[in-house]
């Protein structure tokens, strides 16, 4: 289904840091060499990340087309690409990073970044490399994750009452991924790669 409702977008550079070179100063931020990720996240609901090659409008519309609902309410930083796009949904609210504003009141792209924040710390400390042929992969293993998970209302210290998203059980994640499964098949090739069948 279409995300709706509140939906925050954020880019994520995914790779780790290039070997030091003397001499040689590595661009950071939106000037690196690394594979961007284009994440879409529903308020308190599902997350899809898709790989893009670089942030032009003319690379990420067609892909927020696809994956979101016109009536969405867009939330994001203030990259040019998100403003242009924005023009096309119900509502796009953004925050300046550049002047180091990451809210203002429920404008915010906190759980875009969330999801960035565990693809990072999966890079780093299960998978180490993730390549860009098969990223799509990692990333459709993170969006179940991300997916399966329950809101509980919980009270804060300060009384606040806050949504908290916990893990559903194993064993009831083992079965989704089952359901899921149904009608796909993953096979050799000639050169022992792996490939998705489909079965209708």
């Amino acid at each position: 289904p279409l995300l709706q409702g509140i939906v925050e977008l954020d880019e994520k550079y995914l790779g780790g840091k290039p070997p030091f070179v003397e001499g040689v100063v590595n661009k950071r931020g939106k000037g690196t060499a690394k594979q961007s990720v284009l994440i879409a996240a529903e308020r308190h609901g599902p997350v899809r990340a898709v790989p893009i090659a670089s942030e032009k409008v003319s690379e990420m519309q067609p892909i927020v087309d696809r994956l979101l609902c016109k009536s969405a309410h867009l939330m994001s930083d203030g990259h040019r690409s998100y403003v242009s796009i924005g023009k096309q949904f119900a509502a796009h609210s953004h925050v300046n990073h550049s002047r180091r504003e990451y809210s203002r009141g429920e404008t915010h792209s906190n759980t875009a970044e969330s999801f960035s924040s565990i693809l990072e710390r999966a890079r780093i400390g299960v998978f180490h490399h993730m390549s860009p042929k098969h990223l799509k992969r990692y990333l459709n293993e993170f969006e179940f994750r991300w997916d399966n998970r329950v809101p509980v209302e919980e009270v804060g210290p300060d009384g606040k009452t806050k949504t908290v998203m916990r893990k559903i059980p194993v064993i009831d994640l083992i079965i989704l991924m089952i359901m899921r499964c149904a009608g796909y098949a993953l096979k050799r090739t000639r050169s022992w790669g792996l490939m998705d069948i489909a079965f209708n």
